[in-house]
C-alpha cells in the first residue's frame, strides 16, 4: 500500500507541476487565475505544489482558466 500512495503522490506532484507550467507560460499569476476559474489562489498554490487532490470539476475548471483542453493538463 506504501508504494501505491508513493505512485500517486508522484502522479499528483507532477500534475501541479503542469498546472504551474501552462500559468506561467500564459503570463498568470496565481490571482490572475484564481478569479478567471472562481478558485481561492491559495487552493491553486496548494494544487501546484501537489499537497491537495483535485476534483474532476477543478480541473474542468482549470482547463477553462488556463483556455485549454483538459488533456494538455496531463501531457508532460
Amino acid at each position: 500500500m506504501a508504494k501505491d500512495n508513493f505512485e500517486y503522490e508522484q502522479v499528483q506532484k507532477a500534475f501541479g507541476e503542469r498546472i504551474r507550467k501552462l500559468r506561467e507560460a500564459k503570463g498568470m499569476s496565481l490571482l490572475d487565475l484564481g478569479v478567471i476559474t472562481g478558485l481561492e489562489k491559495t487552493a491553486i498554490s496548494r494544487i501546484e505544489n501537489g499537497r491537495t487532490n483535485v476534483t474532476l470539476r477543478t480541473v474542468t475548471k482549470l482547463a477553462r482558466g488556463l483556455n485549454t483542453d483538459l488533456l494538455e493538463l496531463f501531457k508532460e
